[in-house]
């Protein structure tokens, strides 16, 4: 999903979503009582859902983000609901996952860094090899070349999910329209 506040524009993800309601995950969430321009991406639709949405909460660690009062307009919550419908119906996970093997920098709010390897992608996060481990709810910049891009590229993950030995899974939060651009473009070309 993308909204834009105050002049920037963010790429990011969202926890939950209904027809009247969305959290948005953000480290940076705008101000309550801000009106908020939204485009919300689903998996396998092409058609993008735009709305305007209230920040009507803020939320801090361990989901940190804001919550968002979709307006009114018919057309922008029939859109969602369908979607919301389709994808239960399907029994959808979200995004779909992509093997993959990409070298990737993970740097805490420390500044220590890690480095280690993608091993699978989707457009809404990855999972990482990695030896040594961030927590469980911390925000984390992540540096990786996107091949269709061959530059690097630097996001922030909020990490979902984290697996003794073995890496950890991360939403993508704080990407740029370039990004997402550039993402998207792999993620079909793994596709196929």
């Amino acid at each position: 999903m993308r909204y834009a506040s105050e002049g920037a524009i963010v790429q990011t993800t969202s926890t939950s979503l209904s027809k009247d309601l969305i959290h948005v995950r953000s480290v940076r969430p705008p101000r309550t009582g801000l009106v908020i321009g939204l485009q919300l991406y689903f998996p396998n639709v092409r058609d993008v859902v735009r709305s305007i949405g209230l920040v009507s909460e803020t939320t801090a660690d361990p989901n940190p983000g804001f919550w968002a009062e979709l307006s009114d307009d018919k057309r922008s919550a029939g859109g969602i609901a369908a979607l919301l419908a389709r994808h239960r119906e399907m029994g959808d996970r979200g995004c779909p996952r992509f093997h993959t093997r990409l070298r990737a920098t993970i740097r805490n709010g420390e500044g220590r860094s890690f480095d280690g390897y993608i091993t699978n992608i989707s457009r809404s996060g990855a999972f990482l090899k990695v030896d040594s481990l961030p927590p469980a709810a911390s925000v984390v910049d992540l540096d990786f070349t996107i091949p269709v891009a061959r530059a690097r590229e630097t996001v922030l993950a909020f990490v979902v999910h984290v697996a003794e030995r073995r890496g950890v899974g991360v939403q993508f939060i704080g990407g740029s329209d370039e990004f997402r651009s550039r993402l998207d473009e792999y993620v079909a070309l793994l596709a196929g």
